[in-house]
């Protein structure tokens, strides 16, 4: 590596970097219709259908949909009607040495082109983030990986900080117990290892951001 990564920074999308007006379109199979607006409607909504059925799966929208459930995340596939949160995008604009940005959002692959558009629309240089989309998948997941795509000669693996932007308590409670909590991790850290992570809370439109660290004992 000519450049070695030390640094990852890591961003949501949705009520992170922008707010959208985005929906979600929901059909149960016996019918009834929802509406849900926003990350935490969303997520309610999911949780409380997978219990239903019994489905355990971090994201549940796929088991659903077998399980007769219509959902339409169309409005995902596009930035729609977006407010950008400064707070977060200030951050976004500076690049530290040694570090790799990222952008990972729960959206569908379709959704890359549209947000990498948007970031050029908004004056950020998007050749030099990497945006990635789960699919719902769990970030903390992704994490884990792409520390272990980095181990050095030594065992452990070069990233020594990650930065962590998003606004949903789910995927922070996934990140907390995937990179932080697991045992199974401590061999590949470096012993200054450090996961900060910055929650974005709307508060009625004002935005602030809530530090929760993480650091490895020596």
């Amino acid at each position: 590596m000519e450049e070695p990564i030390t640094l990852l920074r890591i961003f949501d999308f949705d009520e992170t970097i922008a707010h959208t007006r985005s929906e979600t379109r929901v059909v149960a199979p016996n019918g009834f219709e929802a509406t849900l607006r926003g990350q935490q409607e969303f997520e309610a909504y999911m949780s409380a259908a997978a219990d239903n059925v019994g489905i355990k799966t971090f994201d549940p929208v796929r088991d659903l949909q077998d399980h007769g459930y219509k959902i339409d995340l169309s409005d995902f596939s596009i930035v729609k009607d977006p407010d950008e949160i400064i707070i977060i995008t200030d951050l976004l604009r500076v690049f530290p040495d040694n570090s790799k940005t990222y952008i990972i959002t729960a959206r569908r692959g379709n959704s890359i082109g549209p947000i990498i558009d948007y970031l050029d629309e908004i004056g950020i240089d998007s050749s030099q983030i990497r945006v990635m989309a789960t699919q719902g998948e769990s970030k903390g997941d992704v994490m884990v990986t792409m520390m272990k795509q980095k181990i050095m000669d030594d065992g452990n693996s070069n990233i020594k900080r990650i930065e962590y932007y998003e606004d949903s308590e789910k995927n922070i409670d996934d990140v907390l117990t995937k990179v932080c909590e697991d045992p199974s991790l401590d061999n590949i850290k470096p012993i200054d290892f450090e996961l900060i992570i910055n929650k974005v809370i709307n508060n009625e439109g004002q935005y602030n951001i809530q530090r929760i660290e993480c650091n490895t004992p020596d």
